[in-house]
């Protein structure tokens, strides 16, 4: 009952948010959450990891970047429902930096894994690849309600991506996938349980190993790609310089390549503190 309950109110907001645009459910989605997080515990945790990362600032400072962190996170849901519709060719409100950095592996018929992490508005940084006509398979975390999973589902299959679920199922699809020539697109910035400790911001951190082995294993360029909102819904697309398999292998490990790729999304991090979530705990205890 509590599922439906949650899925419905969901439903409504998404139904509502088609009907106002874009520029309006982002803004609501950003008010409902602000007004949320006023009363939420995960404040706790958000301050916490705050803490761990900037303790230099004070402790005003960290509480502005968590009220920004919930109005921007709100944003981020009222935009679910218009991400089938939001075109990047041609926009006025999206920025594309590096997009070649993308597309050269693909267009020399080598296929890539890119990675960004759960900052800004990270499902657009699949659409300048489906929109040039390249397949993604996106590697995600179901969510424990499974109406609001297969609503979700549904939106995301709406905008060109196809889903590979994580867990040890979804491992084999993902090599079925590199198999076949196609790409991975995945998020690595959140704490998987039984992954490898490495750290992140100084402290360790369980961190799925996944990329690292599946670019070592299929001799695939990694690419960093990072999606920000420069203001309202203006964005910014940008893809980073390929992480060769030269270099990954040059690494050796595992633990060394996801140490490489922490330090890239901890910059993002310092850099757009509001727009990263830290209300999940990312540490190991």
């Amino acid at each position: 009952m509590k599922n439906k309950i949650e899925f419905f109110l969901l439903l409504f907001f998404y139904l509502i948010s088609l009907l106002i645009g874009i520029n309006l459910s982002s803004r609501l989605g950003g008010v409902l959450a602000w007004t949320y997080g006023f009363f939420s515990n995960r404040n706790l945790i958000g301050m916490k990891n705050l803490n761990l990362v900037f303790p230099e600032k004070t402790y005003t400072d960290k509480k502005k970047i968590l009220r920004k962190m919930w109005f921007h996170f709100g944003r981020v849901i009222g935009e679910y429902p218009h991400l089938h519709k939001i075109k990047i060719k041609k926009n006025k409100n999206i920025k594309i930096v590096g997009i070649n950095n993308l597309l050269g592996p693909l267009k020399n018929e080598k296929n890539c894994i890119y990675f960004s992490a759960h900052i800004g508005n990270w499902e657009l940084s699949s659409h300048p690849l489906t929109q040039n006509g390249y397949k993604i398979n996106f590697v995600y975390r179901a969510f424990n309600n499974k109406y609001i999973d297969d609503l979700l589902k549904k939106i995301r299959f709406r905008y060109g991506v196809n889903l590979i679920k994580k867990g040890p199922e979804g491992a084999k699809e993902c090599i079925k996938a590199l198999k076949n020539k196609e790409n991975l697109g995945m998020l690595i910035d959140q704490k998987m349980n039984d992954g490898l400790p490495v750290n992140f911001f100084n402290k360790l951190a369980m961190t799925a190993p996944a990329i690292a082995k599946f670019a070592l294993k299929f001799k695939c360029q990694i690419v960093p790609a990072l999606c920000i909102r420069e203001k309202g819904v203006k964005y910014r697309i940008e893809y980073f310089k390929p992480i060769k398999h030269s270099h990954l292998k040059k690494l050796g490990s595992e633990e060394k390549i996801m140490l490489y790729l922490n330090r890239i999304i901890e910059k993002w991090i310092k850099e757009f503190p509001e727009q990263w979530i830290w209300v999940h705990d990312r540490w190991k205890n």
